[in-house]
């Protein structure tokens, strides 16, 4: 799944200057294609690196290892380049794509739950590593 993800990212990035131009065609007060594919390759790459993470996050629980603080740490990290990705998105809907701000507001509240997430998986390692010294 997260292989095919990436894929899908790399597929998208070879064609994304002609989606972008296809899509400028239609929109007349498009003026600025140029930044906004520069803006929309970051955010494949906070995309790709968020792949990344969920990945090895996987390869974390899969190993059984999820109350431990690596877990933790990549659900973190993963947070905050959610957070990151809405504001890259923040700076689309300044380059006359407005539906991009409703992505800024719904990145960063996915972002700050998984701070939550985050927050509850640390308190469970602290309690599991507690536990595991007790008889």
């Amino acid at each position: 799944c997260c292989i095919l993800a990436l894929l899908g990212i790399g597929v998208v990035s070879v064609f994304l200057p002609g989606i972008v131009y296809f899509y400028a065609d239609g929109m007349p007060d498009l003026t600025r294609p140029v930044p906004i594919i520069i803006t929309l390759y970051v955010a494949l790459a906070v995309a790709a690196a968020v792949v990344i993470l969920l990945m090895r996050l996987l390869h974390v629980v899969r190993a059984d290892r999820v109350f431990t603080p690596i877990s933790s740490r990549l659900v973190e990290a993963i947070a905050w380049l959610v957070i990151a990705e809405g504001f890259v998105f923040a700076v689309l809907g300044l380059l006359d794509i407005q539906i991009a701000f409703g992505v800024f507001f719904v990145a960063v509240t996915m972002g700050l739950c998984l701070m939550v997430v985050r927050t509850v998986l640390k308190d469970a390692a602290a309690l599991k590593e507690e536990n595991d010294g007790t008889i």
